[in-house]
């Protein structure tokens, strides 16, 4: 197998999950390195990033970049994992409920909020995982984070038969959609929970654009996935770019830092403290790198060379 270095933008079906999905591909191309860039509950489809061979290395800014969804979401009923695939704790009524009222609820959820981790979820806790907790009966610890809802808006709300609103999310990393789903339940006063789910997008990468898995298995098939294969720096198109010459670049290779005053104008604008994308002058990506000051002055230095 030749070196395959870059990323699927994989259309990641229900009933496998985010490792499942990894595993698969490890299968088409045996020997390469293959990691996700952002998990997905096994019941939710969509976009799933896989980085194959040097861009596994770049994995974790793909969890960062703004991610968004479509989420069908079950008013009246609770479940005990907040979604579809939990047993059903309880039902309610569901109140008489206007567009403008669910939209005025979604605008209170907007913003940066702490969000109470699920019961059923792989975060830790002294060693466990909070999912752990809740099957053997014992008391979950409770864990809050950080996260940022940059838009929720209502595509549609059934108040009949199923009572069902079908929303698109876009949030930070970390967010729970089917937390987010039972807290819209509780502030609507009648429960709920998540149906489905659908990632729209990660970043850049696009629903629109996603490879079904049975489509990567053909291309394997005929010898043609590298096609599929995406720039790695396709993932880090929200850092700044630099063009260098050819001695800076080795001067990178070889993790030697580099004098700003070397870099000529471009660098003179870099900020510090912040990875940019470095090119050399035919344009092909070569590494991330980083301006930082020290007592002596400031200095370009390698955070990853990705280049062969």
């Amino acid at each position: 197998m030749k070196q395959m270095d870059g990323i699927i933008n994989l259309n990641k079906p229900a009933g496998i999950s985010s490792h499942g999905a990894v595993a698969t591909v490890r299968r088409l191309v045996p020997g390469v390195k293959v990691g996700h860039g952002g998990t997905l509950d096994p019941a939710a489809t969509g976009v799933l990033p896989l980085c194959l061979g040097r861009a596994t290395r770049i994995a974790e800014y793909l969890f960062e970049l703004r991610k968004g969804y479509r989420a069908t979401i079950t008013l009246g009923v609770s479940t005990t994992t907040g979604d579809a695939e939990g047993a059903v704790i309880s039902r309610s009524e569901i109140p008489c409920l206007e567009q403008e009222s669910i939209k005025k609820i979604f605008r209170s959820l907007t913003g940066v909020h702490q969000q109470k981790v699920p019961a059923y979820a792989a975060v830790k806790h002294r060693g466990r995982p909070l999912y752990d907790y809740a099957r053997h009966g014992e008391e979950v610890p409770v864990k809050k984070r950080t996260v940022e809802i940059y838009r929720l808006e209502l595509l549609s709300f059934c108040p009949l038969a199923a009572a069902q609103i079908i929303c698109e999310v876009e949030c930070s990393r970390g967010t729970y959609i089917r937390a987010l789903a039972v807290e819209i339940g509780r502030l609507l006063g009648c429960g709920a929970h998540l149906h489905s789910l659908e990632r729209l997008f990660v970043g850049p990468f696009k629903i629109d654009t996603a490879i079904p898995p049975e489509q990567l298995a053909a291309a394997a098939a005929a010898g043609e996935l590298k096609k599929m294969l995406l720039p790695m720096d396709r993932a880090l198109l929200h850092f700044e770019t630099l063009t260098v010459s050819d001695e800076i670049v080795e001067d990178l290779r070889a993790g030697r830092a580099v004098s700003r005053s070397k870099l000529g104008p471009a660098g003179a604008v870099l900020p510090t403290g912040y990875p940019v994308r470095v090119y050399d002058l035919q344009g092909q990506f070569k590494a991330l790198a980083r301006c930082e000051e020290v007592e002596s002055g400031t200095f370009l230095k390698t955070v990853k060379f990705l280049a062969p």
